[in-house]
């Protein structure tokens, strides 16, 4: 082999050495999964609402969309997203309070309105996800699940951890990874059986309002081989939000 092909072949090889990191189960006295855990749950519990830009991706079976949207979303379940055009127009705005539903598309002046279901965020999205879903995932910090508990915890890459967390009947119903710096990172939501149901990878973070955010969020959600893409700008953390946003429509008297 050519000296030069060796030389490239050896840094390869290290490279890729040193960016694999064995699974190495933590000791019993390390602390940093119940505090991570514990940070993870008061900051879920804090970051209550979120007004941003973001640019979004989506893509599913047979359908891509890509475009710039505002979003504006409030625990457990309150969810506006304003789609805009290229030239900043409104193109349609999608409002829920967690119950029912708006829904007003600009080129053809249509309205809908009705009781939330489970499938709404496909149909305007292609998002397969509940609105609750969505929010949890969309604040950057879901919810760990109160009644979870921790079966094992591994080293991850970077100096991070992974840790698992099952239901009462030993079931894994989440698997996240957290940074050395206690960042969430990755977050896999499963189903009692062990399917995957969504995974979300969370990046680009950035201080706001004192906080971490990531400013970029992936999700795969397994119904309708779903794969979004969430980049934000401009983003507040629980601001004070005006009385009717997530309405569209006032209802009338009576």
């Amino acid at each position: 082999m050519p000296r030069a092909a060796a030389l490239v072949a050896w840094l390869l090889l290290a490279s890729a050495c040193r960016s694999v990191v064995p699974a190495a189960p933590l000791p019993p006295d390390d602390p940093r999964p119940d505090a991570f855990l514990a940070r993870w749950a008061d900051l879920a519990e804090q970051r209550r609402a979120l007004r941003g830009i973001a640019r979004v991706a989506v893509d599913a079976d047979a359908v891509q969309f890509r475009g710039k949207q505002v979003l504006v979303v409030e625990r457990p379940a309150r969810l506006r997203v304003e789609i805009l055009g290229f030239l900043g127009q409104t193109l349609a705005v999608l409002v829920t309070d967690g119950d029912r539903f708006e829904l007003f598309r600009a080129g053809d002046g249509g309205f809908e309105s009705g009781a939330v279901h489970p499938g709404l965020l496909w149909e305007v999205a292609h998002l397969a996800l509940t609105p609750e879903q969505a929010v949890d995932l969309l604040l950057g910090v879901p919810m760990p699940g109160a009644a979870l508990r921790v079966i094992g915890a591994e080293r991850a890459a970077g100096g991070g951890i992974r840790i698992d967390l099952a239901d009462a009947g030993g079931a894994v119903r989440r698997r996240v990874v957290f940074d050395a710096e206690a960042r969430l990172r990755d977050v896999e939501a499963r189903e009692a059986d062990g399917r995957e149901i969504w995974r979300a990878r969370f990046d680009d973070y950035e201080l706001v309002g004192g906080a971490p955010f990531a400013h970029k969020i992936s999700i795969d959600v397994r119904a309708g081989n779903t794969r979004a893409e969430i980049s934000f700008r401009d983003v507040e953390i629980n601001p004070e939000l005006p009385d009717g946003v997530f309405v569209l429509r006032q209802p009338g008297p009576g």
